[in-house]
């Protein structure tokens, strides 16, 4: 690595030897931004054996915090990929190892999609609610999916969602999984001081184990934002900013304010209980729809 430029990498050095065209992600892709400052800086690549696109994740510096973060979404994505083989929703895990100069790197599948947050509309338009709806409701199956697994991912927001529309059906991707909590770990004693978002991830994570119900919280976040445009609402201001949103019936913000509520005892009790919950009010609005 270069004293110069902290982005530099040895491409003729593992694992950058076992693919070509390697380069940065460009931020719009990736919904970050690859700077010298952030955790993790991302490259992309094809396999020079096997023509597959690939994303390396590598941390920004050596150090044990920014290691534990990426061996644990190394470690919760290897047993998705084992739990759920023939889901398309995850990355999946190639290799991971340590650079010459120290840092941790991940290899794993690189996806087509843009993150969710370049759907969000800076001014919310009320023709987009089915959209939204739509939207929300695909999220939840990957994350039902997962859940069954015991594993919560915990920091979901518009920037680790990738989404987009094939043949009028949503397509959902769901990455940056180092916050994961996978209870077969961390539930027996494994380290777990994730890092998270404000706004997306639920209060009660700072002082107890998370479970469903704080991703019903996200994804409830998640749904706000495409409801209103507002990428950064502060995570005490989420409950208060719906219940005082004029734009939504009284049904939507019900079902919105039960799944961001700071008290996880008053939400939905799974991301299944929420996702019924939109399919409802979405059927009520929209009857015998094809979605």
């Amino acid at each position: 690595m270069s004293h110069q430029d902290p982005l530099a990498i040895d491409r003729k050095a593992a694992p950058f030897d076992k693919y070509k065209g390697v380069r940065r992600l460009e931020p719009g892709r990736s919904g970050h931004e690859s700077r010298s400052h952030v955790r993790h800086h991302l490259y992309v690549g094809t396999g020079r054996d096997n023509p597959v696109q690939v994303l390396i994740k590598v941390t920004s510096k050596p150090g044990l915090v920014y290691e534990r973060d990426l061996d644990n979404e190394i470690a919760t994505l290897q047993r998705i990929n084992d739990g759920l083989p023939d889901s398309h929703h995850f990355p999946f895990v190639y290799e991971h190892g340590h650079l010459d100069d120290g840092r941790r790197y991940l290899v794993m599948s690189l996806f087509d999609e843009f993150p969710l947050s370049t759907m969000v509309d800076t001014e919310p338009d009320p023709g987009r609610l089915v959209t939204h709806l739509i939207a929300a409701i695909a999220i939840a199956r990957p994350l039902i999916d997962m859940h069954g697994l015991g594993i919560f991912h915990v920091d979901l927001n518009p920037m680790n969602i990738l989404y987009r529309v094939e043949r009028r059906r949503p397509v959902v991707r769901l990455i940056d999984f180092e916050s994961s909590y996978d209870s077969s770990r961390h539930g027996h004693g494994a380290f777990y001081s994730p890092p998270t978002t404000p706004g997306y991830t639920a209060p009660e994570v700072a002082r107890q184990p998370p479970d469903a119900r704080a991703d019903v919280f996200s994804l409830g976040a998640v749904l706000h934002t495409l409801l209103t445009g507002d990428l950064w609402v502060g995570q005490e201001a989420i409950a208060p900013r719906v219940a005082a949103d004029e734009t939504l019936d009284d049904e939507l913000r019900d079902v919105l304010l039960k799944a961001v509520a700071p008290n996880p005892a008053r939400r939905h009790a799974s991301v299944d209980r929420f996702r019924l919950a939109m399919e409802t009010y979405l059927e009520r609005i929209w009857p015998g729809r094809s979605w």
